[in-house]
């Protein structure tokens, strides 16, 4: 077994403890601590003893010191906090998180393995997408779940309809990019990733998830603007998901498409968060500088581990994390996005440079797509805080993603992008990496 098993089987746990998956929720409460801290020993032992580990990238374009940066800030918070047992016993969950999937996984993994844990990743997202898409067109379920297939008109099936857009969003995202990966160059694979993108596009809608939409909107932009895919390859999904569409609908799908639509509306755009936001912003200017400690909101007090996950305010996004970490935190995530931002310019300004002189340009690209498709996410949901939840772990993923991807390759020297850039470019144009 390898280590990007353990990931894997890690994702898994999360993913099952998030929807209904045919796991037992007995087993994916605790059980997921039982396997990050699992994974995180034999990380560890890894690291030790088993001689086959690298040292972690020491040039990674400054994302390395935003995280440590950010891990200290919501240390400092969850210590000046009033709930500091909890907020340490969320930040530890944190800070084994980022273990496992930044720094380990970058001493242990190498680009093929790397490559390996996102096509395994995308298959498990493939493969629940089809199942609920089964369930919405033809009410057959194939994993026992409590939920009914449509929620207050939303598409639940295998849980609330909020979690299946999350998930939804990331398939998208992801399919998005697993269409340039090799595991589906062949006549016939490289359809499975389209089919799969218009696929998590409709259970975006069905569900009427506005964060998740926005949040897929931004994935798919920045896919878009990097891979200059705005030809025949759009129009042609645009096509075949219309189609779907149509020959799909039914009285209770075209109901759907009246909810999205009502809750598109200004006047209602942000009605079902107004008051959870308008509490956090009471409760954050009784302490603005640190905030009620990390992972903490309003006054709550923890009465069990599984508290680790639900001790914020349901819905409560940014300012959540404003009133739980305060100025000095948000500041601090700012600048974490920032540092992403900046690599995400070079990746797409000095495409060619970035594809000579970094790793991985396409498998960068996707970590940064799915990054700032789930930051913009948990704008309307409080993932950010909760180290429990299926977003918070794919979050860190693609942090890790990102950091063995732009590392630069060995072979070659100390150039600057913007050098190399330039002694790469062809005049009007840029080199397509493959």
């Amino acid at each position: 077994m390898r280590y990007w098993h353990l990931l894997f089987g890690t994702v898994f746990i999360y993913l099952a403890a998030q929807i209904d998956v045919g796991v037992p929720a007995s087993l994916t409460g605790i059980g997921r601590w039982i396997v990050l801290f699992g994974v995180a020993g034999a990380g560890t032992w890894l690291l030790a003893f088993s001689g086959q580990t690298v040292s972690f990238p020491a040039r990674t374009g400054g994302i390395t010191t935003a995280i440590l940066a950010l891990l200290m800030m919501y240390l400092a918070t969850a210590l000046a906090g009033f709930a500091v047992r909890l907020s340490v016993l969320k930040w530890i969950l944190l800070a084994t998180q980022i273990y496992v999937f930044v720094f380990v996984a970058n001493c242990a993994l190498g680009r093929e393995e790397w490559y390996a844990l996102a096509e395994a990743f995308f298959l498990l997202l493939a493969g629940v997408m089809g199942v609920i898409l089964l369930a919405a067109l033809t009410g057959i379920t194939l994993i026992a779940t409590g939920w009914g297939t449509y929620v207050q008109g939303r598409l639940a099936v295998l849980a609330n309809p909020n979690s299946i857009g999350m998930v939804a969003l990331v398939s998208g995202v992801t399919a998005l990019w697993a269409g340039r990966w090799p595991a589906f160059a062949g006549p016939w694979k490289r359809y499975v990733p389209w089919a799969t993108a218009i696929g998590a596009v409709l259970v975006i809608m069905w569900t009427a998830s506005r964060t998740s939409l926005a949040a897929f909107v931004v994935g798919a932009g920045i896919w878009v603007v990097a891979t200059r895919k705005v030809g025949w390859s759009l129009g042609l999904g645009a096509l075949l998901g219309f189609g779907v569409w149509v020959w799909s609908m039914d009285a209770t799908l075209v109901e759907l498409a009246g909810v999205m639509a009502e809750r598109m509306q200004e006047d209602t755009l942000t009605a079902s968060r107004d008051n959870v936001w308008e509490a956090s912003l009471r409760n954050w200017r009784e302490y603005p500088w640190f905030g009620h400690g990390y992972g903490v909101t309003d006054d709550f007090r923890m009465t069990g581990f599984a508290s680790a996950v639900s001790s914020v305010r349901d819905g409560s996004g940014y300012f959540g994390v404003l009133e739980s970490v305060g100025v000095v935190g948000v500041g601090m995530l700012i600048a974490f996005y920032g540092v992403v931002a900046w690599t995400l310019g070079k990746g797409v300004l000095y495409r060619a440079a970035a594809a000579t002189r970094w790793t991985d340009w396409d498998l960068a690209l996707y970590g940064i797509s799915l990054f700032f498709s789930l930051a913009v996410h948990t704008a309307g949901e409080p993932w950010m805080l909760g180290p429990g939840s299926f977003g918070h772990l794919v979050f860190w993923m693609a942090v890790g993603i990102i950091v063995a991807s732009v590392s630069p390759d060995r072979r070659h020297g100390r150039l600057s992008i913007r050098q190399e850039h330039r002694r790469t470019r062809t005049p009007g144009r840029f080199c397509e990496t493959r």
